[in-house]
């Protein structure tokens, strides 16, 4: 009885091998063939199970660097000399996620503010935030940020998303801005 995963078949093939190798012996004694006499080992035959194993790695390889940008990240190209801010959204719905990220120079403290006021976008633990006078500040390894999330503010209209450079005297200027319009309150 044959296995229903192939068992049975492979039996087969291996039976027909070793016939087929049956008879060229035979034949090479017939002729006295020495080279195919001397050739009297078997045959390795190898399965494909690794290639296909390899094939799946190397699609999976590629599609993580290909994929490799979760479908949450904003596109943004790190700038170190023009600080910069993307949202995902210029439009947002009011208490859902307002998510963005900033790029500047990475040896400067930055505050981001929403209609003057500072706030802290959540990004998990990969970034550290330190308190300043003019609110929580963080810095930008390899001059950009992950992506940052934080509530979109209730009412209706257009807000400011604002980051500011804080200088080592605590003074800080406004070095990029993005209006958001918020919908979804009245």
């Amino acid at each position: 009885m044959s296995s229903p995963y192939g068992g049975g078949r492979r039996r087969g093939e291996a039976e027909r091998a070793a016939a087929s190798r049956s008879t060229r012996m035979h034949y090479a004694r017939d002729v006295n063939d020495e080279r195919a006499l001397a050739d009297d080992r078997p045959t390795i035959r190898r399965s494909r199970h690794w290639t296909w194993l390899a094939v799946a790695i190397v699609a999976m390889s590629v599609l993580a660097v290909v994929g490799g940008r979760g479908a949450e990240d904003v596109p943004i190209t790190a700038d170190c000399d023009a600080p910069q801010i993307a949202v995902a959204s210029s439009v947002v719905t009011a208490g859902q996620p307002l998510r963005f990220r900033v790029t500047g120079a990475e040896d400067v403290d930055y505050v981001m503010t929403l209609d003057g006021e500072p706030v802290r976008g959540d990004a998990g633990t990969t970034v550290s935030y330190t308190q300043t006078a003019a609110g929580p500040a963080f810095r930008l390894p390899q001059c950009v940020s992950p992506t940052l999330r934080l509530a979109a503010p209730a009412g209706d209209g257009v807000h400011d998303l604002a980051m500011l450079r804080v200088a080592g005297d605590g003074t800080t200027e406004q070095v990029a801005a993005v209006p958001v319009t918020v919908t979804g309150t009245g």
